[in-house]
């Protein structure tokens, strides 16, 4: 619907029945509403690169928050194992105490055992063959008790320096992993700070985005607001213009009305969209003021009836269109066309071919009582329709 009003507009800015006042008027307004649709063409543009830039710092923020969180989540792993390996150190510098002090009382048990042992043997004062044989034999005994106590000694002073020495390779295992993990902990605590301060940023890059995304929202909106109003004065001007044409004509017969029925087809083809409301999947209501006919495509188009070539013009989507004044009443419009083979301001006679239908072999045609959109059917031939 808004395909052909724009048409039937271009008509009437065009229209050689319409006073130059009302002409300037329309050429200005909807150079100021071509000019406002472009602007929401950019700002439609700009917001979805916006959407897409928010997206991707959406993605970044939530990839920078799963890395914070990961990070966290190690260093709290590391704070545990740092603290049991610190109350492992603790117990094994407890041991290690423990068994120094062992190993230092095993030392001076066995120094002097080796001190009473070499007394004992070597005594100047007593005589070693004495007449009494048996204080030679306890002499004796007390001696070989001295041997065997150091011996003992002995054991019990490398067992403690063996377990002293497993004790120390373990406070020093333990060390060494405490620092590992320590220095671990330390790269993940940089990791985390960094990754912090690249969130911070990524959150005023997405808010930054987000700004610039609801700015361009409020513009767009605006910029709506406006082509809505100034569309609004070009069918007020438009409406205006028709009713001083209508005051004007009204009363001129219309030769068209007599054709009623009587037209033939513009093109030659099935119809394939009809005239008037439709209720499509949605359950959305629809109006449609043409009627759709599929044929064969590059096929002839022809004038339905005799006029004056009103407008030749392009639209982007619908292809060529033409529209024709029968009578300064009522108007018939052929759009989707591809080569064209009329000028403006030509005058053709009814049956004549104007152009050839486009690429999909589709054409769309309307037929207009001033501003009202007819049933182009009730016009036209049946046996138009094959």
């Amino acid at each position: 619907m808004k395909v052909f009003t724009i048409f039937f507009i271009s008509f009437l800015i065009l229209s050689p029945n319409v006073n130059s006042e009302n002409k300037d008027d329309f050429k200005k307004h909807q150079t100021d509403l071509n000019k406002l649709k472009s602007d929401i063409e950019k700002s439609e543009k700009n917001l979805e690169k916006l959407r897409k830039n928010e997206n991707k710092a959406q993605k970044k923020l939530a990839n920078s928050k799963q890395k914070i969180n990961a990070d966290k989540k190690v260093i709290r792993e590391l704070n545990k194992e740092l603290n049991q390996i610190k109350k492992h150190i603790a117990n094994a510098q407890n041991e290690l105490e423990n068994r120094t002090e062992i190993l230092e009382l095993g030392r001076r048990r066995f120094l002097g055992n080796i001190r009473q042992f070499y007394l004992t043997a070597h005594q100047t004062d007593r005589e070693i063959f004495s007449e009494d044989p048996n204080e030679e034999m306890l002499l004796s005994i007390q001696i070989i008790y001295l041997s065997s106590l150091a011996g003992y000694e002995s054991e019990n002073v490398q067992l403690a320096e063996n377990l002293l020495m497993e004790t120390i390779d373990k406070k020093d295992e333990l060390t060494s992993e405490n620092k590992r993990i320590a220095k671990y902990k330390r790269t993940k605590t940089t990791s985390l700070s960094l990754a912090q301060s690249i969130k911070k940023k990524q959150e005023k890059d997405l808010k930054k985005v987000q700004n610039k995304k609801k700015h361009e929202v409020d513009r767009m909106l605006t910029l709506k607001q406006a082509a809505e109003e100034m569309e609004r004065i070009i069918v007020q001007l438009q409406e205006e213009a028709i009713k001083k044409a209508q005051d004007e004509k009204s009363q001129t017969t219309s030769f068209f009305v007599s054709l009623k029925g009587q037209l033939l087809s513009p093109f030659k083809g099935k119809v394939i969209e009809s005239f008037g409301d439709k209720i499509d999947k949605r359950n959305i209501r629809t109006n449609n003021p043409s009627i759709s006919i599929k044929g064969k495509i590059g096929g002839n188009v022809k004038s339905v009836a005799s006029g004056t070539i009103a407008y030749v013009g392009e639209l982007r989507g619908y292809g060529n269109f033409i529209i024709i004044n029968h009578d300064d009443r009522f108007f018939t419009t052929y759009a989707g066309l591809g080569d064209i083979y009329v000028q403006k301001d030509s005058y053709i006679l009814a049956g004549k071919k104007i152009a050839s239908v486009g690429t999909d072999g589709v054409l769309r045609f309307e037929i207009r009582d001033r501003r009202t959109p007819v049933d182009p059917v009730e016009w036209i031939q049946i046996e138009s329709f094959r």
